[in-house]
């Protein structure tokens, strides 16, 4: 099997990060030869969770999961999907093959390659156009009985085809490849010059418990260059803007997908994933509104809906909701058997 290998060329010369630590840098060469790059944070001994991040997400966003997948004993695991940090390019191989599908062997690889064993349950939890991939995962009988249930989902990607998704993104899916091409480079570069732009004196901020009244601020607090949180340094707002821009994304693979431009389409139907799904969605969601996905959960045979006051697309940063989500992920992993099994899910 062949596949495009990322170069990993030396980081250029630049003050130290909390981003260089290696639980944000890991890497794992699969069966296949294939290069995975991930992050793991929280409890190293704790349920295993894998977190899939939407279009443009990256290993180092786990960062702000830190805290929070410790409180809750939780080994979080986040993957950089094929092209996007130092994760190798989809096959040319698998060119005719869904992504979603072909992702699902990586997926299965990758589980093996970080220690989880065959008969060993984990988490999956996913935000937007990540949650298309965690439900091919689920639609695969062998991989969803080695589930913790229900599978996670947060503001998820529907169908564009969906009559209640916006008239913009309709529009955006009638436009040739190269216009849409185009227009990401813009977005690209329009985040480049917002990183130049960045204030120094502001440090990301890790999502702490829902008894925190700050936790769904603006995401930034003032750089605090003596504190630090379980074990973390403090990392500075553009420090980690710049850390995610010097490593190639895949926002056009996801974006040619969600648009529904695509030949070989997502490789599934909601039908067929039969394990329990918990979604939830934010009532002010503007790219994903709230009916869109009220008829997307509707098709999913075991799925239910958490609606989510005030909360728009980016949930996935906001420390209430992880809460909940970690919250239910634990009390899940404790009353299923931890173990598997090994019997396939029908």
């Amino acid at each position: 099997m062949t596949h495009s290998r990322r170069s990993l060329r030396p980081r250029p010369s630049r003050p130290p990060s909390a981003l260089d630590a290696d639980t944000f840098n890991r890497r794992v060469t699969l069966r296949c030869g294939r290069l995975v790059s991930y992050a793991q944070v929280g409890d190293p001994r704790g349920v295993p969770v894998i977190c899939l991040f939407g279009q443009g997400g990256h290993r180092y966003v786990s960062y702000i999961y830190h805290l929070l997948a410790q409180a809750h004993g939780l080994r979080f695991l986040c993957v950089d999907r094929p092209g996007y940090g130092l994760s190798d390019l989809f096959a040319p191989s698998a060119a005719d093959t869904p992504r979603p599908i072909a992702f699902v062997d990586i997926f299965d690889q990758f589980v093996a390659a970080v220690g989880i064993s065959d008969s060993q349950r984990f988490g999956l939890m996913a935000h937007s156009a990540g949650c298309i991939y965690a439900l091919a995962i689920a639609a695969q009988s062998s991989l969803a009985a080695r589930l913790v249930h229900p599978v996670m989902l947060v503001a998820p990607w529907v169908d564009i085809a969906n009559p209640h998704m916006p008239g913009m993104l309709k529009l955006a899916a009638r436009c040739p490849k190269m216009v849409i091409a185009a227009g990401l480079k813009l977005v690209n570069a329009s985040c480049n010059l917002s990183s130049a732009t960045t204030s120094p004196k502001y440090t990301v901020k890790f999502l702490e418990s829902s008894k925190d009244a700050e936790t769904d601020a603006a995401g930034v607090t003032p750089l605090e260059p003596d504190h630090q949180h379980g074990g973390l340094a403090p990392l500075p707002l553009l420090d980690f803007m710049q850390c995610v821009q010097r490593e190639p994304s895949n926002n056009l693979d996801d974006a040619i997908l969600c648009l529904g431009k695509s030949p070989r389409g997502n490789g599934f139907a909601l039908d067929a994933v039969q394990v329990p799904v918990r979604v939830f969605h934010g009532d002010k969601d503007t790219l994903v509104p709230l009916q869109a996905a009220k008829e997307y959960v509707a098709q999913l045979p075991h799925a239910t809906l958490d609606i989510m006051s005030g909360a728009g697309h980016a949930m996935n940063s906001q420390g209430k909701l992880i809460d909940q989500v970690f919250a239910a992920i634990a009390a899940a992993a404790a009353t299923n058997n931890t173990t598997t099994d090994a019997k396939a899910i029908s």
